[in-house]
């Protein structure tokens, strides 16, 4: 059988004290709790920390190094420098393999430079300049022939100037016609002045013949030459007005010839311009993708490739042209978006470097000056200075090596801890007026 345990029972005085705790014991406790509550919620007012953004960073120069990338996969067929070589800003490092001659290539960047216009470039005003069916241009071997096809078919135009010839024989025919009416001109005065005699003359006559002193056959004779010249005037007049209005039909011959001159070489520049304006366009499509150029002064540094006829793939770096000079050293930070609204000019920035272990080397400190406007594949760039350089808050200098990868705690404004606790159950009575407002 299974002992059932007793109950222990204590005398009537032990169980009131048990039943029946002291009230100091009651009082007491509730102002510990009280005080306790009270000291925590005022610390939690007291204490403040921030709200710490992590990024990645790196560390480079306000004016960091260039690295040329190549544009096209293939071998690099020849370089123009050497390792730590010094080369100035448009310097040519190198050439990707390419069918085109280097020469070639040369020479027409060199012609096309002199070229602005085809109207207003003197290479164009030369009818007899000749352009080398000779050059070796690869991937603009096409662009180059269609141009030189319409550098020619402009020439021609230029040198056999049919309407110029034209409106030469028409200028021919109207000085003939003014002359013709200039002469027309002197005859009107001059038979003008001998209708004036003859007119005189009859006049004469027929006063005489009125006092029959002059026959009336004499009188016959001078009538008849005094209409017989009229008669001339008359014809000499018509025939100065038929020439006008020939000399008017030829001006007007003359100004459609020179419009259709201009008209048809204006057609043929602007397909000469066209095809030029594409030539240059594919002229530095080439120069972009081929030539390997340094955008900014300083020394060369290869890595990966330093002799030619290596392969090299798109979107590789060939080499690095570091910036010469004394230059400061700053940080750049990669901002994700997530907490981005925090962060602002002047906050401080703890920076992680890999190569240096913080635990044992420490972090580099440094001050935000700007962050960009917008930002890019979801990321605000931020350009941090460092006032002490790249020494630790540990005292260590650390070395510099460009592009120096890390980590960065951007420190943002402290926040109280009672607000950090309070801040999800405003979210919540805030969500919910929301709701209840729609």
């Amino acid at each position: 059988m299974n002992k059932q345990p007793q109950e222990i029972r204590y005398s009537q005085p032990v169980e009131d004290i048990m039943n029946t705790p002291p009230r100091s014991l009651i009082r007491w406790g509730t102002v510990i709790v009280a005080v306790v509550i009270i000291l925590l919620i005022f610390l939690s007012w007291i204490i403040k920390y921030p709200f710490i953004v992590m990024a990645d960073a790196i560390i480079t120069t306000e004016n960091p190094p260039a690295n040329i990338i190549a544009r096209v996969s293939g071998n690099i067929e020849h370089l123009f420098v050497n390792d730590g070589d010094e080369v100035g800003r448009g310097s040519i490092l190198g050439i990707m393999e390419t069918t085109a001659s280097y020469e070639s290539i040369q020479w027409l960047s060199s012609f096309l430079d002199t070229v602005e216009t085809a109207e207003l470039s003197p290479a164009f005003s030369n009818s007899s300049r000749q352009l080398p069916d000779n050059l070796v241009l690869g991937e603009i071997q096409n662009d180059f022939s269609v141009f030189r096809k319409s550098y020619y078919d402009y020439m021609n135009h230029i040198e056999i100037d049919y309407y110029g010839k034209k409106i030469e024989a028409v200028k021919e025919e109207i000085s003939s016609i003014e002359d013709y009416i200039n002469q027309l001109k002197s005859k009107e005065r001059l038979r003008v002045s001998n209708l004036d005699v003859e007119k005189n003359k009859y006049l004469r006559d027929s006063l005489l013949n009125e006092q029959d002193i002059l026959p009336d056959a004499e009188l016959e004779n001078s009538k008849q030459k005094f209409y017989s010249l009229k008669i001339e005037l008359v014809q000499v007049v018509l025939e100065a007005s038929s020439r006008r209005i020939d000399l008017a039909s030829k001006k007007q011959e003359l100004q459609d010839l020179t419009a259709a001159r201009e008209e048809e070489k204006q057609k043929y520049l602007s397909a000469l311009d066209n095809e030029l304006m594409k030539l240059k366009a594919r002229l530095d499509w080439w120069i972009q993708n081929y030539l390997l150029v340094s955008p900014i002064r300083g020394n060369v540094t290869f890595t990966r490739y330093w002799s030619e006829n290596q392969s090299v793939t798109v979107g590789e770096t060939v080499m690095t042209v570091v910036p010469e000079g004394d230059n400061e050293i700053i940080a750049r930070i990669m901002m994700p978006m997530k907490g981005s609204g925090k962060v602002k000019e002047g906050q401080n920035v703890n920076i992680q470097l890999e190569g240096y272990p913080y635990l044992e080397y420490g972090m580099v400190q440094g001050i935000i000056d700007s962050r960009s406007l917008v930002p890019s594949e979801n990321l605000y760039v931020l350009d941090v200075s460092l006032p002490g350089g790249l020494s630790t808050f540990y005292g260590k200098q650390l070395d510099f090596n460009q592009n120096m990868a890390g980590r960065a705690e951007i420190i943002t404004e402290d926040i109280r801890l009672i607000e950090r606790l309070v801040y999800p159950f405003k979210y919540l009575v805030e969500k919910n007026r929301g709701f209840e407002n729609q």
